[in-house]
């Protein structure tokens, strides 16, 4: 069965939240599903069965965990952010061995990759009737992190397009991603490689609801565009390597050392060693863009004198008045993981967001624990909601006026 015929839903109850698949006919005899719904096991999203109007369903345990695409949804991935998560993929590939799983019912399509937000800890979605290869879901997953690395970084473009590359082969497996990580050039874990403690104050507490509710073709289209994504990152003409080439043949002319050229002429008949694109010329076609222009939703006090057309939050027990500045715009108690942090101990890590569709601001909840509130009705879990200005939004206890 492809991905795109597996029906998933997004269910709240009480203060858990999950994601609902329908069970296809015939699945229910499959041992892979005796497996994940009677077993905790490490690394897997718990799994639970549940009749619902007649159909048996499975209930995925997502509270506290954010699926990949939302956490870097307006920043860079780290290369040791990248690394820790892809080895945390591979030792729950490991682990599921253990209990007869085959790697190919994980699901690594960023959107429904769930990780805690704090560690990138996965949560991996185990759907045993999911008929892609492992290849296919570790090249959707590679692209991700081409798309979405720290290009400030150059090693780290050159590293996330040699695990494409390694995903790009038709057997590649999880055994082969890992080859790459356990390069000199990746940090290991015994060397520094963890990722910045993320800061956020106590730990989120469950509130009573009474204190809570006061308010083929395909494929070549599909070659077509990832040639594109190699042309961003990689650059595509040769009229600008050829003008380095020139500039750096110029300067280096009077530099020239005899016996290094020699070594070069005696090592003519040696097989060349794989060699990874110049990167140099990687950006050569990209618009550069001033990093202090560039504004991914900080916080900012509204002073009186501030005349742009702006969206505001207004906290209304403290007064403050905080801009946005972009979107999307994250709100929860993780400091490092969202755009307005909050301290009350009824707000979720990453609690709810807002963000731009067809220039309307919109408000979801983000699987928070105690909800997310417009004009006092709760949402249900990743439910849209459209603002309108002086909507009141209720972020667990804390209200603030949308103007």
């Amino acid at each position: 069965m492809d991905k795109k015929d597996i029906r998933l839903q997004y269910r709240k109850s009480m203060n858990h939240n999950y994601l609902v698949a329908d069970m296809p006919e015939g699945a229910e005899e499959d041992y892979r599903l005796e497996m994940i719904s009677r077993n905790s096991i490490p690394g897997l999203l718990k799994a639970l069965r549940r009749m619902n109007e007649g159909r048996e369903q499975i209930y995925y345990e997502i509270s506290s965990l954010q699926p990949l695409s939302r956490i870097y949804d307006h920043k860079e991935i780290k290369k040791s952010e990248a690394a820790l998560l892809l080895r945390g993929i591979a030792d729950v590939s490991r682990t599921i061995q253990e209990y007869m799983l085959t790697e190919g019912a994980l699901i690594l399509d960023p959107e429904y990759l769930y990780v805690d937000p704090e560690n990138l800890k996965p949560g991996l979605l185990y759907i045993p009737w999911n008929g892609r290869q492992m290849q296919e879901s570790l090249l959707e997953l590679t692209e991700y992190l081409m798309e979405h690395i720290d290009q400030s970084d150059p090693s780290a473009a050159m590293w996330t397009y040699r695990l494409y590359k390694t995903a790009k082969n038709e057997n590649c497996i999880l055994d082969d991603i890992e080859k790459v990580l356990l390069d000199k050039a990746v940090p290991g874990p015994d060397n520094g490689s963890r990722i910045k403690e993320k800061e956020y104050i106590g730990e989120t507490a469950v509130i009573p609801p009474a204190e809570l509710t006061g308010f083929d073709e395909e494929e070549e289209e599909e070659n077509e565009r990832r040639q594109g994504l190699f042309t961003r990152i990689f650059g595509s003409g040769t009229k600008d390597k050829e003008k380095k080439a020139e500039k750096k043949t110029s300067k280096k002319d009077s530099k020239k050392k005899p016996h290094l050229l020699k070594n070069k002429e005696e090592k003519e008949d040696e097989p060349e060693p794989f060699e990874m694109p110049d990167f140099s010329d990687a950006f050569s076609d990209m618009e550069v863009v001033n990093k202090d222009d560039e504004d991914y939703g900080k916080t900012v006090f509204v002073g009186q004198t501030d005349t742009k057309p702006e969206n505001i939050l207004i906290e209304k027990n403290k007064g403050k008045q905080y801009r946005i500045n972009s979107f999307p715009f994250t709100i929860g108690k993780v400091k490092n993981c969202v755009d307005l942090p909050l301290t009350d101990n009824s707000v979720s890590r990453i609690h709810a967001r807002l963000f731009l569709q067809n220039g309307r601001v919109y408000l979801q909840d983000c699987h928070s624990t105690n909800g997310t509130f417009i004009n006092g009705v709760q949402l249900e879990a990743e439910e849209q909601v459209m603002l309108e200005k002086e909507d009141e939004i209720g972020i667990g206890r804390v209200r603030f006026s949308y103007m």
